[in-house]
């Protein structure tokens, strides 16, 4: 019975990788089974086919690997149909007859959750201005003092709650002092 390692929640949801030999799965580009995950140690767990099912071993990893919700301190058998927690990526242990039935494990992000991707609104550099990042007038304020290679990637609500900081910061000082002279 083949068996298949698949990664059903995290970055890289829905990639498989065939369990034949001892699969390595890590952060580590030269892991078998690398993984997106910063939670995940470079080579966080070692997964062995036997019998029916596999073994599972955590590599010393600083988060620690977990088998059905089960943190692993030695080899741990896993059965197919169980989960594999590395970090924050959940593997799922399949058959190819279960992954023949049922192609993915992947399931839908939850509508509460799925949110579409914004792309940030860079500050436009000034047309004519001295170079790629000079800043330009957002909302008619002043232009930005400061490091000219970072201000053309400063995004425009970013830009904003930083002009008004100083003055809420203002704002708040003057209430304590006006409750302070207040209550003498």
């Amino acid at each position: 019975m083949a068996l298949l390692l698949e990664i059903v929640e995290g970055r890289r949801a829905g990639t498989t990788a065939q369990l034949a030999a001892p699969v390595v799965v890590g952060r580590d580009p030269s892991a078998d089974l690398a993984l997106d995950d910063d939670q995940a140690s470079r080579a966080h767990a070692r997964i062995s086919p036997a019998g029916g099912g596999a073994t599972v071993e955590d590599l010393e990893s600083t988060n620690g690997t977990w088998v059905n919700g089960e943190e692993v301190h030695a080899p741990a058998p896993a059965a197919p149909g169980d989960e594999i927690i590395v970090g924050t990526t959940v593997l799922a242990l399949r058959t190819t007859e279960q992954a023949a039935r049922v192609p993915s494990l992947v399931g839908p992000v939850p509508p509460g959750l799925a949110a579409l991707e914004t792309p940030p609104r860079y500050v436009e550099p000034v047309a004519g201005g001295p170079g790629p990042a000079a800043p330009q007038r957002a909302a008619g304020g002043p232009e930005r003092a400061g490091v000219p290679e970072l201000d053309r990637l400063v995004d425009v609500t970013v830009r904003s709650k930083a002009r008004t900081a100083p003055l809420a910061i203002f704002v708040l000082v003057a209430l304590i002092v006006i409750l302070y002279l207040g209550l003498s």
